[in-house]
């Protein structure tokens, strides 16, 4: 035994022997993402009781980092379907870079998605962006996104320095700065609001890219050399089907209350 030894416990080897263990396979099921959203958001609220919260404080920012990520995979979601339903987007995103290896393993299944493995949406200006870029649509700048940007900046903290406060991130907070070391606390209360701020973004981006979508399939669509009226109202159906929530309908969240052909009939009238 040497000194080089004398501050640490020994180790040996550690390896992953069945990477599959890792994973899980679920059945495909055509289903809005923004229920998918709700459901994985809820599990993680579910689970955050205020007796588990108390009981177990570490475990409060990294199920904050788990709302975060549900809603990072809404935008990716929602982007894709939009890509693979919108002739505008695709013409738009065709001069975009998608890398090798996620075409070689996606291949034609959910290549769209792909376009976006190497973007983060747990940034603000970087779902702006990428709305820009590759949807050739500007989302509105609503309160929602910056007080999702104050979420993003707790997350980085959280994921990046293990719950410390970090300089860049506490003075975008608006934190000041103290002698002595800050950490990242959600307990309930923290956790509650953060999921309302998540909620609240995946919701309202939802509304204001289907009436969007819902415009671009009564206005511009029909104006292009590509246009089949045959196919008007299976195109509304795949519309329709990628934004409703099946989860708000059921529990009649939804404000306005139709069916896909009248709401149908209602974007022609005001779209003739």
């Amino acid at each position: 035994m040497s000194w080089q030894e004398s501050v640490n416990q020994a180790v040996g080897v550690a390896r992953i022997n069945d990477i599959n263990g890792f994973i899980r396979s679920e059945a495909s099921v055509l289903e809005a993402p923004i229920d998918v959203f709700y459901r994985a958001s809820q599990e993680i609220l579910l689970v955050g009781t205020p007796a588990f919260l108390t009981a177990h404080s570490s475990m409060g920012p990294l199920l904050l980092v788990g709302l975060v990520s549900a809603t990072e995979n809404y935008f990716r979601d929602i982007f894709a379907r939009i890509i693979q339903l919108c002739p505008l987007a695709k013409a738009h995103a065709s001069n975009q870079n998608i890398s090798l290896g996620s075409v070689v393993w996606h291949g034609v299944r959910d290549m769209e998605r792909g376009a976006f493995e190497h973007l983060s949406f747990a940034d603000v200006e970087n779902i702006i962006k990428t709305t820009r870029k590759f949807l050739n649509y500007e989302l509105t700048r609503t309160t929602v996104l910056a007080e999702f940007e104050k979420v993003c900046e707790l997350r980085h903290g959280i994921v990046h320095s293990a719950a410390v406060v970090a300089g860049k991130n506490a003075v975008r907070l608006g934190i000041p700065s103290s002698t002595q070391k800050l950490f990242i606390n959600i307990g309930f209360a923290e956790l509650q609001e953060c999921g309302a701020i998540c909620n609240t973004l995946v919701a309202s981006t939802n509304t204001e890219l289907f009436i969007e979508m819902a415009k671009r399939w009564a206005v511009s669509w029909p104006k292009l050399p590509s246009w089949d009226p045959n196919k008007k109202h299976g195109l509304f159906s795949s519309i329709w089907n990628s934004f409703y929530s099946a989860k708000d309908a059921a529990s009649h969240s939804i404000p306005v209350e139709l069916s896909l052909v009248k709401c149908k009939n209602r974007v022609m009238t005001e779209f003739p």
